[in-house]
């Protein structure tokens, strides 16, 4: 190659890496990413289950798979509710934040 060629590669890797490298503060977010695992996990559980249930002919009653339902909805609600409650905590301290940061600028 020539060196106007790898100048160009140069300067585009640079652009890159500085735009991968900003101090935002997304970042990755590992906890979904691990919240998204359990579910597939979960999903894989209950599959696995069906296909033995319908291999071996002991399919669950209709009484069983009622209550099958309910469980997981159960539990869709509760990790709703987990969820709600820590984006209500995260958006206090944000907002207690905000305000002592707002009394430092007036007492100074």
């Amino acid at each position: 190659m020539n060196k106007l060629t790898l100048s160009a590669l140069a300067l585009v890797a640079t652009f890159g890496l500085a735009a991968c490298s900003s101090e935002s503060d997304e970042g990755a977010d590992f906890e979904r990413a691990g919240e998204n695992a359990g579910e597939m996990m979960d999903d894989a559980t209950d599959a696995a289950e069906e296909a033995w249930e319908d291999a071996t002919g002991q399919d669950e009653s209709a009484w069983g798979e009622i209550k099958e339902g309910a469980q997981d909805a159960a539990d869709e609600i509760g990790e709703g509710a987990r969820n709600a409650a820590d984006s209500i905590g995260e958006a206090a301290d944000e907002a207690g934040d905000a305000m002592e940061e707002g009394y430092d600028e007036l007492v100074q």
